[in-house]
Protein backbone atom coordinates (compact mmCIF):
# COMPACT_ATOMS: atom_id res chain seq x y z
CA UNK A 1 0.00 0.00 0.00
CA UNK A 2 1.43 3.34 -1.06
CA UNK A 3 0.98 6.44 1.06
CA UNK A 4 1.78 10.11 0.71
CA UNK A 5 5.49 9.52 1.26
CA UNK A 6 6.12 9.96 -2.47
CA UNK A 7 7.88 13.22 -3.30
CA UNK A 8 5.32 15.64 -4.69
CA UNK A 9 5.62 18.21 -7.43
CA UNK A 10 4.55 21.44 -5.78
CA UNK A 11 3.71 24.71 -7.45
CA UNK A 12 5.36 27.83 -5.97
CA UNK A 13 2.91 29.77 -3.87
CA UNK A 14 0.42 26.89 -3.65
CA UNK A 15 -0.28 25.41 -0.20
CA UNK A 16 0.66 21.81 0.50
CA UNK A 17 -1.94 19.27 -0.63
CA UNK A 18 -4.61 18.10 1.78
CA UNK A 19 -3.94 14.78 3.54
CA UNK A 20 -4.98 11.79 1.47
CA UNK A 21 -6.41 8.45 2.45
CA UNK A 22 -3.88 5.60 2.51
CA UNK A 23 -5.97 3.59 0.00
CA UNK A 24 -4.65 5.56 -2.96
CA UNK A 25 -1.51 5.40 -5.04
CA UNK A 26 0.36 7.79 -7.33
CA UNK A 27 -0.67 7.61 -10.94
CA UNK A 28 2.04 6.13 -13.14
CA UNK A 29 2.39 8.98 -15.59
CA UNK A 30 5.24 7.28 -17.45
CA UNK A 31 2.66 5.13 -19.27
CA UNK A 32 0.71 6.76 -22.09
CA UNK A 33 -2.86 6.43 -20.94
CA UNK A 34 -5.06 9.12 -22.30
CA UNK A 35 -6.47 11.09 -25.13
CA UNK A 36 -6.53 14.77 -24.25
CA UNK A 37 -4.50 14.60 -21.04
CA UNK A 38 -2.53 17.77 -20.41
CA UNK A 39 1.19 17.08 -20.52
CA UNK A 40 1.90 20.25 -18.54
CA UNK A 41 -0.50 19.64 -15.64
CA UNK A 42 1.56 20.50 -12.52
CA UNK A 43 -0.31 18.77 -9.68
CA UNK A 44 0.30 15.17 -8.60
CA UNK A 45 -2.42 12.85 -9.82
CA UNK A 46 -3.69 9.88 -7.85
CA UNK A 47 -5.56 6.63 -8.43
CA UNK A 48 -8.09 5.44 -5.87
CA UNK A 49 -8.74 1.78 -5.05
CA UNK A 50 -12.49 2.06 -5.51
CA UNK A 51 -14.37 -0.07 -8.05
CA UNK A 52 -13.62 2.40 -10.87
CA UNK A 53 -9.99 3.07 -9.88
CA UNK A 54 -10.87 6.77 -9.92
CA UNK A 55 -8.13 9.19 -10.99
CA UNK A 56 -8.09 12.64 -9.42
CA UNK A 57 -6.04 15.54 -8.09
CA UNK A 58 -6.46 17.18 -4.68
CA UNK A 59 -4.46 20.32 -3.89
CA UNK A 60 -4.51 23.28 -1.50
CA UNK A 61 -6.41 23.92 1.69
CA UNK A 62 -9.66 25.59 2.72
CA UNK A 63 -13.08 25.52 1.12
CA UNK A 64 -13.33 22.73 -1.46
CA UNK A 65 -13.85 23.60 -5.13
CA UNK A 66 -14.60 20.46 -7.15
CA UNK A 67 -14.10 20.45 -10.93
CA UNK A 68 -16.17 18.08 -13.08
CA UNK A 69 -15.20 17.84 -16.76
CA UNK A 70 -17.24 17.49 -19.93
CA UNK A 71 -17.91 14.57 -22.27
CA UNK A 72 -14.78 12.65 -23.20
CA UNK A 73 -12.66 15.12 -21.24
CA UNK A 74 -10.70 14.89 -18.00
CA UNK A 75 -9.80 16.87 -14.89
CA UNK A 76 -6.65 18.40 -16.37
CA UNK A 77 -8.75 20.58 -18.71
CA UNK A 78 -9.25 22.95 -15.75
CA UNK A 79 -5.49 23.48 -15.46
CA UNK A 80 -5.44 27.22 -16.09
CA UNK A 81 -8.08 28.07 -13.47
CA UNK A 82 -7.26 25.38 -10.89
CA UNK A 83 -3.62 26.43 -10.44
CA UNK A 84 -4.31 30.00 -9.22
CA UNK A 85 -7.35 28.91 -7.17
CA UNK A 86 -5.21 26.39 -5.28
CA UNK A 87 -3.47 29.27 -3.54
CA UNK A 88 -6.68 30.07 -1.62
CA UNK A 89 -8.87 26.97 -1.85
CA UNK A 90 -8.75 23.21 -1.82
CA UNK A 91 -9.13 22.36 -5.51
CA UNK A 92 -10.19 18.86 -6.47
CA UNK A 93 -10.65 17.41 -9.94
CA UNK A 94 -11.98 13.97 -10.84
CA UNK A 95 -12.03 11.84 -13.97
CA UNK A 96 -15.58 10.48 -14.08
CA UNK A 97 -16.17 6.81 -14.78
CA UNK A 98 -15.82 6.18 -18.52
CA UNK A 99 -13.62 9.24 -18.99
CA UNK A 100 -9.97 10.23 -18.67
CA UNK A 101 -7.78 7.73 -16.83
CA UNK A 102 -10.58 6.32 -14.66
CA UNK A 103 -11.77 2.86 -15.72
CA UNK A 104 -14.23 2.54 -18.60
CA UNK A 105 -16.26 -0.61 -17.86
CA UNK A 106 -18.62 -1.96 -20.49
CA UNK A 107 -21.83 -0.78 -18.81
CA UNK A 108 -24.79 1.39 -19.70
CA UNK A 109 -23.67 4.98 -19.05
CA UNK A 110 -26.03 7.66 -17.78
CA UNK A 111 -26.06 10.92 -15.85
CA UNK A 112 -27.26 8.95 -12.83
CA UNK A 113 -24.24 6.65 -12.99
CA UNK A 114 -21.86 9.62 -13.20
CA UNK A 115 -23.73 11.45 -10.42
CA UNK A 116 -23.43 8.45 -8.11
CA UNK A 117 -19.75 8.11 -8.97
CA UNK A 118 -19.15 11.77 -8.12
CA UNK A 119 -21.01 11.52 -4.81
CA UNK A 120 -19.13 8.35 -3.87
CA UNK A 121 -15.82 10.01 -4.74
CA UNK A 122 -16.63 13.04 -2.57
CA UNK A 123 -17.53 10.74 0.33
CA UNK A 124 -14.22 8.91 0.01
CA UNK A 125 -12.35 12.21 -0.01
CA UNK A 126 -14.21 13.41 3.07
CA UNK A 127 -15.80 16.33 1.21
CA UNK A 128 -19.19 17.05 2.77
CA UNK A 129 -19.65 20.56 1.35
CA UNK A 130 -18.12 22.13 -1.72
CA UNK A 131 -18.59 24.47 -4.65
CA UNK A 132 -19.22 22.27 -7.68
CA UNK A 133 -17.85 23.49 -11.01
CA UNK A 134 -19.13 21.55 -14.01
CA UNK A 135 -18.36 22.04 -17.69
CA UNK A 136 -20.76 20.78 -20.39
CA UNK A 137 -21.70 17.22 -19.38
CA UNK A 138 -20.10 17.92 -16.00
CA UNK A 139 -22.61 20.72 -15.45
CA UNK A 140 -25.49 18.26 -15.72
CA UNK A 141 -23.70 15.90 -13.34
CA UNK A 142 -23.20 18.73 -10.82
CA UNK A 143 -26.86 19.72 -11.06
CA UNK A 144 -27.92 16.11 -10.51
CA UNK A 145 -25.60 15.82 -7.48
CA UNK A 146 -26.77 19.11 -5.94
CA UNK A 147 -30.43 18.13 -6.36
CA UNK A 148 -29.89 14.61 -5.02
CA UNK A 149 -27.97 15.82 -1.94
CA UNK A 150 -29.24 19.31 -0.97
CA UNK A 151 -26.64 19.83 1.76
CA UNK A 152 -23.68 19.23 -0.53
CA UNK A 153 -23.29 22.34 -2.67
CA UNK A 154 -22.34 25.73 -1.27
CA UNK A 155 -22.57 26.86 -4.87
CA UNK A 156 -22.83 25.44 -8.38
CA UNK A 157 -20.90 26.85 -11.34
CA UNK A 158 -22.23 25.84 -14.75
CA UNK A 159 -19.83 26.38 -17.65
CA UNK A 160 -21.62 25.86 -20.98
CA UNK A 161 -23.53 23.16 -19.16
CA UNK A 162 -25.76 20.40 -20.48
CA UNK A 163 -29.14 19.73 -18.92
CA UNK A 164 -30.09 23.40 -18.67
CA UNK A 165 -32.62 23.51 -21.54
CA UNK A 166 -34.75 21.00 -23.40
CA UNK A 167 -33.28 19.88 -26.72
CA UNK A 168 -35.48 19.73 -29.84
CA UNK A 169 -37.49 16.51 -30.15
CA UNK A 170 -35.75 15.39 -33.34
CA UNK A 171 -32.39 15.46 -31.54
CA UNK A 172 -33.74 13.44 -28.62
CA UNK A 173 -35.28 10.87 -30.96
CA UNK A 174 -32.31 10.65 -33.34
CA UNK A 175 -29.56 10.40 -30.68
CA UNK A 176 -29.86 6.63 -30.00
CA UNK A 177 -29.59 5.88 -33.73
CA UNK A 178 -26.96 8.41 -34.82
CA UNK A 179 -24.60 7.83 -31.90
CA UNK A 180 -24.01 4.11 -32.25
CA UNK A 181 -20.33 3.29 -31.89
CA UNK A 182 -20.21 1.79 -35.41
CA UNK A 183 -21.19 5.21 -36.79
CA UNK A 184 -19.52 7.46 -34.25
CA UNK A 185 -16.00 6.02 -34.31
CA UNK A 186 -15.40 6.42 -38.09
CA UNK A 187 -16.86 9.93 -37.94
CA UNK A 188 -14.60 10.93 -35.06
CA UNK A 189 -11.56 9.32 -36.69
CA UNK A 190 -11.99 11.41 -39.82
CA UNK A 191 -13.40 14.60 -38.37
CA UNK A 192 -11.95 15.00 -34.88
CA UNK A 193 -9.75 17.92 -35.87
CA UNK A 194 -12.73 19.60 -37.56
CA UNK A 195 -14.82 19.13 -34.41
CA UNK A 196 -12.13 20.75 -32.27
CA UNK A 197 -12.07 23.67 -34.68
CA UNK A 198 -15.73 24.34 -33.86
CA UNK A 199 -15.18 24.26 -30.11
CA UNK A 200 -13.21 27.53 -30.08
CA UNK A 201 -13.44 30.97 -31.62
CA UNK A 202 -9.71 31.67 -31.76
CA UNK A 203 -7.29 29.87 -34.02
CA UNK A 204 -4.50 27.98 -32.30
CA UNK A 205 -1.97 30.30 -33.98
CA UNK A 206 -3.46 33.26 -32.10
CA UNK A 207 -4.28 31.73 -28.72
CA UNK A 208 -1.70 29.80 -26.70
CA UNK A 209 -4.40 28.13 -24.61
CA UNK A 210 -6.23 26.81 -27.65
CA UNK A 211 -2.90 25.58 -29.00
CA UNK A 212 -2.20 23.84 -25.67
CA UNK A 213 -5.58 22.10 -25.73
CA UNK A 214 -5.49 20.97 -29.35
CA UNK A 215 -2.01 19.47 -28.99
CA UNK A 216 -3.16 17.50 -25.95
CA UNK A 217 -6.53 16.50 -27.39
CA UNK A 218 -5.16 14.98 -30.60
CA UNK A 219 -2.78 12.62 -28.80
CA UNK A 220 -3.71 8.94 -28.66
CA UNK A 221 -1.98 5.58 -28.53
CA UNK A 222 -1.54 3.44 -31.67
CA UNK A 223 -4.86 2.02 -32.79
CA UNK A 224 -6.71 4.91 -31.14
CA UNK A 225 -7.93 2.87 -28.14
CA UNK A 226 -9.09 5.95 -26.26
CA UNK A 227 -11.13 7.19 -29.20
CA UNK A 228 -12.75 3.74 -29.45
CA UNK A 229 -13.58 3.85 -25.75
CA UNK A 230 -15.03 7.33 -26.18
CA UNK A 231 -17.35 6.11 -28.96
CA UNK A 232 -18.43 3.17 -26.79
CA UNK A 233 -19.24 5.38 -23.80
CA UNK A 234 -21.08 7.92 -25.97
CA UNK A 235 -23.36 5.22 -27.38
CA UNK A 236 -25.43 5.08 -24.19
CA UNK A 237 -24.41 8.28 -22.41
CA UNK A 238 -25.20 10.82 -25.13
CA UNK A 239 -28.84 9.74 -25.66
CA UNK A 240 -29.37 10.03 -21.91
CA UNK A 241 -27.80 13.50 -21.84
CA UNK A 242 -30.00 14.56 -24.78
CA UNK A 243 -33.11 13.72 -22.77
CA UNK A 244 -32.05 15.60 -19.62
CA UNK A 245 -33.55 18.95 -18.73
CA UNK A 246 -33.23 20.02 -15.12
CA UNK A 247 -34.86 23.42 -15.61
CA UNK A 248 -38.23 22.36 -14.06
CA UNK A 249 -36.29 21.74 -10.82
CA UNK A 250 -34.36 25.03 -10.92
CA UNK A 251 -36.73 26.86 -8.52
CA UNK A 252 -35.88 24.23 -5.87
CA UNK A 253 -32.10 24.43 -6.24
CA UNK A 254 -30.73 24.88 -2.70
CA UNK A 255 -27.50 26.61 -3.71
CA UNK A 256 -26.53 29.82 -5.51
CA UNK A 257 -25.54 29.33 -9.15
CA UNK A 258 -23.07 30.98 -11.48
CA UNK A 259 -23.69 30.41 -15.18
CA UNK A 260 -20.75 31.04 -17.54
CA UNK A 261 -21.28 30.80 -21.29
CA UNK A 262 -19.26 31.71 -24.34
CA UNK A 263 -21.12 33.98 -26.73
CA UNK A 264 -19.99 31.76 -29.64
CA UNK A 265 -20.82 28.40 -28.05
CA UNK A 266 -22.00 26.42 -31.07
CA UNK A 267 -23.30 23.57 -28.90
CA UNK A 268 -25.75 25.74 -26.95
CA UNK A 269 -28.72 27.91 -27.86
CA UNK A 270 -28.13 30.85 -25.55
CA UNK A 271 -31.72 32.14 -25.60
CA UNK A 272 -33.37 29.15 -23.87
CA UNK A 273 -30.39 28.78 -21.54
CA UNK A 274 -30.55 32.36 -20.28
CA UNK A 275 -34.31 32.14 -19.89
CA UNK A 276 -34.10 28.93 -17.85
CA UNK A 277 -31.25 30.18 -15.67
CA UNK A 278 -33.60 33.00 -14.67
CA UNK A 279 -35.74 30.41 -12.88
CA UNK A 280 -33.02 29.88 -10.27
CA UNK A 281 -33.64 31.88 -7.08
CA UNK A 282 -30.01 32.96 -6.64
CA UNK A 283 -28.18 33.13 -9.94
CA UNK A 284 -25.51 35.21 -11.63
CA UNK A 285 -25.10 34.77 -15.37
CA UNK A 286 -22.04 35.78 -17.39
CA UNK A 287 -21.59 35.64 -21.17
CA UNK A 288 -17.91 35.86 -22.11
CA UNK A 289 -17.22 37.65 -25.42
CA UNK A 290 -15.35 35.82 -28.18
CA UNK A 291 -15.47 32.48 -26.42
CA UNK A 292 -16.72 29.11 -27.60
CA UNK A 293 -17.71 25.98 -25.71
CA UNK A 294 -14.66 25.88 -23.41
CA UNK A 295 -14.16 29.36 -21.92
CA UNK A 296 -12.01 27.95 -19.10
CA UNK A 297 -9.52 27.00 -21.84
CA UNK A 298 -9.99 29.76 -24.40
CA UNK A 299 -10.55 32.62 -21.92
CA UNK A 300 -9.12 31.35 -18.59
CA UNK A 301 -8.46 34.84 -17.21
CA UNK A 302 -12.08 35.96 -17.58
CA UNK A 303 -13.38 32.61 -16.33
CA UNK A 304 -11.14 32.75 -13.26
CA UNK A 305 -12.24 36.30 -12.49
CA UNK A 306 -15.91 35.33 -12.38
CA UNK A 307 -15.16 32.15 -10.43
CA UNK A 308 -13.26 34.05 -7.75
CA UNK A 309 -15.96 36.71 -7.53
CA UNK A 310 -18.61 34.01 -7.09
CA UNK A 311 -16.60 32.20 -4.41
CA UNK A 312 -16.05 35.42 -2.48
CA UNK A 313 -19.55 36.83 -2.89
CA UNK A 314 -22.24 34.46 -4.23
CA UNK A 315 -25.57 36.00 -5.32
Amino acid sequence: MITRARKLRLVPGVPSPAPLQPEIEPLDESVFLGLGRSISFPFPQWRDTDRYRTVFFDEGEGHAVVFVHGLGANATHFEHVAIPLARSYRVVGVDLVGCGWTLKPDVRYSIDLLRDHLLSFLDRRGIGRATLVGHSLGGAVCLAAALARPGLADGVVLICAAGVARLPRYMRVAAPFMLRRQVLYPFLSLGFDFILGNVFVDDERDNEYVRWFRRSALRDAPGRPNLRDFARVCETLCPDVARRDYSPQFPTLPAPVLGIWGDHDRLTSLGPVLMNLGLIPRVRTVVIPRAGHMPMVERPGETLYHLERFLESPP
